[in-house]
């Protein structure tokens, strides 16, 4: 992949990249480098080549090595990508937010070089009306049975969901999924925000994004849906989700005092989901009537609970570690060095900056800068080819 840094000529559509990873719109970079928006429009679109010094101010600017606005198209095509507030959310942002992701995506495959890594295992189900069945036909497929799930993220990386958390640039973007077609085959990438410190709301969002993936991955033009569609879709995820972490007889037989607010706090420690989503869950499976559920929701608020929850300071957030365990491995085998891992990043297509790149796969600082981190690992996921 990639043309290994050869100065072919400028490459507009990777200044475009740049620019949207860094969150600017045209005249944002226009103002910054000192050119009209016309021309960032007619570098973008390979009209016109920008001379050395506005080249250089680009570089300046965007934060990028030269080499980067000098490769080829990656020949990856983003299919879809779900935002949680999809009509809501500022232009700008979902693009930054997309552009991020296609990049983790085409570092997991560069990793895919050296290491087997999982590949997507998920199941093909025809009938998706029944919501209920289905998140209990995953279940089944991946031989969760009726058990909690207390770590989503470990769950959809080990079937080949590739995960991510960084800080999105806009408050209403928590989680997001995007779906890649690449080749014969599919991808799929779930991006979590670091602003959500909750460890049981965490989970709950993958299982979402889990949804999206599992009911409307065939769904084609995503952006040109009416907001009553996007909004329907929306709710089938919650639906899943709700489905898939409380499993219906088995949470059902946990409800015994379901009408006791207090019992919630005990139910959040088995099935790692929030209060909230348990007394919504209660009602819909019969356990509680709308008026038990009114009074419980109106004493969480005025407990304050609908903000931070009883054990939300105590249960431990997951967080992704398959980038980490994977660049390890490489390391302690003595395959890369970090420096030898961003020149082998470049010739495959994505020459970036260390700290760029730490910060997409959600490693540590200085990960690969120096080799001072501490092993962790998925190691048993993990196999150097």
């Amino acid at each position: 992949m990639g043309n290994g840094g050869a100065e072919m000529t400028f490459n507009g559509q990777r200044l475009k990249m740049a620019r949207i990873y860094r969150n600017m719109n045209m005249a944002d970079l226009a103002d910054n480098i000192g050119v009209s928006k016309q021309a960032i429009f007619q570098f973008e679109n390979n009209l016109t080549k920008p001379k050395p010094d506005v080249e250089f101010s680009i570089i300046t600017t965007l934060k990028f090595p030269r080499t980067f606005f000098y490769q080829e198209d990656d020949g990856i095509r983003i299919y879809n990508t779900f935002f949680r507030a999809l009509s809501s959310t500022c232009a700008i942002d979902k693009k930054t937010q997309e552009i991020k992701t296609k990049m983790i995506v085409q570092i997991y495959n560069f990793l895919c070089e050296y290491l087997d890594l999982p590949i997507v295992n998920i199941p093909k189900i025809e009938d998706k009306s029944d919501i209920e069945s289905v998140a209990q036909n995953v279940r089944d497929y991946w031989g969760i049975a009726n058990q909690p799930i207390p770590n989503m993220v470990n769950l959809i990386v080990n079937y080949g969901i590739i995960v991510s958390a960084f800080d999105v640039d806009s408050d209403k973007i928590d989680a997001f999924t995007q779906m890649h077609d690449i080749n014969t085959y599919r991808q799929y990438c779930v991006v979590v925000g670091n602003n959500k410190k909750s460890a049981v709301r965490r989970n709950f969002d993958i299982a979402h994004e889990l949804g999206h993936i599992i009911l409307h991955s065939d769904i084609e033009n995503l952006n040109e849906l009416p907001p009553n569609e996007l909004k329907r879709l929306e709710d089938e995820a919650d639906q899943f989700a709700a489905a898939f972490l409380m499993p219906k007889n088995a949470f059902y037989a946990d409800l015994k005092n379901a009408d006791n607010l207090m019992s919630y706090i005990e139910l959040k420690k088995k099935w790692h989901v929030s209060m909230a989503a348990m007394l919504i869950r209660a009602k819909s499976l019969g356990r509680i009537s709308i008026v038990e559920y009114q009074k419980m929701m109106k004493s969480m608020s005025y407990r304050k609970w609908r903000i931070k929850e009883p054990l939300d300071d105590e249960l431990k957030i997951a967080s992704p570690t398959l980038f980490l365990s994977a660049i390890e491995v490489l390391f302690e085998n003595k395959i890369m060095t970090p420096q030898t891992f961003m020149s082998a990043l470049a010739k495959y297509g994505l020459p970036m900056n260390p700290d760029d790149v730490e910060k997409l796969l959600s490693l540590p600082p200085n990960t690969l800068v120096n080799n001072s981190f501490k092993p962790i690992a998925l190691k048993n996921i993990i196999d150097i080819k």
